[in-house]
């Protein structure tokens, strides 16, 4: 179909413009007949089109569209609203250009017969394993606003921790950049300025001066080559770490780097106590649970911890066991497990596990900030002054000379 854009008279004698979408102008003119019209010109439509230009979406859909749309169809779905009519409502009010055209696809896919599982699985780009699982168990069970409700929660957690990471890097970010643009301006502006200041001197420079005007000479000369070895680099790093063994190294490299190394820990000890309660309390199998648990991990030691455990269940062993033998699960997290395992209120017990590492990561999150601010500071303290010595001492010691 091709718009067509179109001028016609009433039968009044009104001129009449817009536009029609139709196979070809002849289809246009059969139309504009039929409503009485006297076609004037039929021209083929031409420039951006707005509607298809809404539908452009970067960024995918934000965490925060879909904790609303969780949280609001748990509301609609209690009241006893069908699914069809709560669908409806959230596609209408959808802001998010490609959510909308996703919560109108399931909508026509429930239409069709399908459960909210099966339509959520065919749009598996915006909804996660968990979530499908978890829809799948809340309407299998008949317990579908309580698992939304959950999942609302779930995601809350998720967008609340990302944005306090966020927040915690945004200063020491900040404070980098301004270093780089420090030196950045030096070496390309005051440093070779100073260079034709001290070629007119035949003196000795200090080692400082001269090593500093020689890295200044090759950036300005040689920047081409700086920029073809970092994207070299950084194509090389990220070739590598998408790698399993590169990925591999990456996470068990990162864990052991200090202050850092210890968010990353209880970061993943939080979601992986959380994850799998909410599963757990879903009603999933501790197989199916630990397998979803294991995907949501981002650090591959913790997922493969957690996999070794899974194995270990199917053969007839607890859980407990392959987890406190993991160097990164702490003793706290195999004991609650195994009194969990012990008393049959596994979900529970995760549950207060998981409350006790969300307070030890919002603290540590909080804390991040501070430990990388001076840390940054004392590294532009010191370039800067390394850079500020190596161009003035010849200064000082030429009017030394001259004294």
């Amino acid at each position: 179909m091709q718009k067509y854009r179109y001028s016609a008279r009433d039968v009044n004698g009104k001129v009449v413009e817009g536009e029609i979408e139709a196979k070809d102008d002849v289809s246009v003119a059969d139309i504009l007949h039929d409503r009485g019209l006297i076609v004037v010109s039929i021209k083929e439509g031409f420039g951006l089109d707005l509607e298809k230009l809404n539908e452009i979406n970067i960024g995918g859909v934000p965490m925060k569209d879909k904790v609303v749309f969780m949280r609001q169809m748990a509301t609609m779905v209690g009241s006893g609203l069908p699914l069809t009519r709560a669908l409806e409502i959230m596609h209408m009010q959808a802001s998010n250009p490609l959510f909308k055209k996703t919560l109108k696809t399931v909508l026509k896919s429930v239409e069709s017969g399908k459960t909210l599982a099966d339509s959520f699985r065919e749009q598996e780009e915006i909804f996660d394993e968990i979530t499908i699982n978890l829809i799948e168990a809340g309407e299998e069970s008949g317990n579908l606003e309580t698992i939304l409700e959950k999942l609302a929660t779930e995601l809350e957690e998720k967008n609340s921790l990302g944005s306090k990471i966020k927040s915690a890097m945004i200063y020491p970010a900040i404070i980098l950049f301004v270093i780089i643009a420090v030196v950045i301006l030096m070496m390309f502006v005051l440093v070779p300025s100073m260079a034709e200041i001290y070629k007119d001197f035949d003196a000795e420079l200090p080692w400082t001066t001269q090593l500093l005007m020689n890295m200044s000479s090759f950036f300005v000369n040689y920047w081409w080559a700086v920029v073809v070895i970092l994207v070299v680099l950084v194509v090389g790093i990220k070739y590598y770490l998408d790698t399993d063994k590169g990925k591999r190294n990456f996470d068990k490299l990162i864990l052991k780097v200090p202050g850092v190394g210890s968010i990353v820990a209880k970061m993943q000890l939080s979601q992986f106590t959380r994850i799998l309660s909410l599963l757990l309390s879903s009603g999933l199998s501790i197989l199916k649970s630990l397998e979803l648990t294991a995907s949501s991990l981002s650090n591959q030691m913790f997922r493969d911890t957690v996999i070794e455990a899974k194995n270990e269940i199917e053969k007839g062993g607890a859980l407990a066991i392959p987890i406190a033998r993991s160097e990164y699960f702490p003793l706290l997290v195999s004991s609650m497990i195994a009194v969990g395992e012990e008393t049959g209120e596994m979900d529970s017990v995760l549950a207060k596990v998981s409350e006790y590492y969300k307070e030890e990561v919002n603290t540590a999150t909080s804390n991040l900030s501070s430990i990388l601010e001076p840390l940054f500071l004392i590294i532009m303290g010191l370039a800067i002054g390394f850079i500020a010595m190596a161009v003035y001492m010849p200064m000082f010691q030429l009017s030394s000379a001259i004294g």
